[in-house]
């Protein structure tokens, strides 16, 4: 996790002062369509409750590095085998401005679609999961907002409005916005490799 975070921020963040987390970014085809796979938070969670996220969390001291805790947490939050995954990018670390996580994206392609009928999601920390289209430019409004920092500067975010109502914003949409950027790579490597 710190050579990530080094290669990325260089010396400007203190990583022993930040929570060390994994999630990973379930690429799949739904009916032809590339697609991600997301999940929702309960409510009533201390952190990020009611958040849209990918499957993952904190880092555990028995884990060998991101990759693993990344397949540790979609395993645990989705039902589903890791097994089924190929990994295939670790995206720059992202950080949370206001719960202190630093977290790395693992990429990775579910394998077989058909184990979406064999999701027995967490029920202690996730009420659903949602299926992103990659493919639906009309399927969500891509909107930027401004966040005032106490430092007296503000930053950008990304945020995304679906059809459905679910607001998908923070670090989820950061990443997000990288993937949409780089699908259409992911998803030809994934062809050439016959994942799908």
């Amino acid at each position: 996790m710190e050579k990530e975070m080094a290669r990325h921020y260089g010396d400007r963040v203190r990583v022993s002062s930040l929570f060390k987390s994994a999630v990973l970014v379930p690429l799949l085809t739904v009916a032809g369509r590339p697609s991600l796979l997301l999940v929702e938070k309960r409510d009533d969670l201390p952190k990020h409750g009611g958040q849209i996220a990918f499957p993952g969390g904190k880092m555990e001291p028995y884990d060998k590095g991101p990759v693993e805790t990344a397949l540790r947490e979609f395993e645990e939050e989705t039902g589903l085998p890791s097994s089924e995954i190929s990994v295939v990018d670790m995206l720059d670390p992202e950080l949370t401005h206001t719960t202190g996580f630093v977290i790395v994206p693992v990429v990775g392609f579910l394998k077989n679609i058909d184990n979406l009928k064999k999701v027995k999601v967490d029920s202690n920390e996730i009420k659903r999961i949602i299926i992103f289209f990659l493919d639906d430019p009309n399927g969500c409004k891509f909107e930027l907002e401004t966040f005032a920092l106490s430092e007296g500067f503000s930053l950008l975010y990304p945020i995304y409005r679906l059809k459905s109502g679910v607001r998908i914003w923070g670090a989820t949409a950061r990443i997000l916005l990288k993937i949409m950027v780089n699908s259409g790579v992911y998803f030809r490597g994934a062809l050439e490799r016959r994942w799908l």
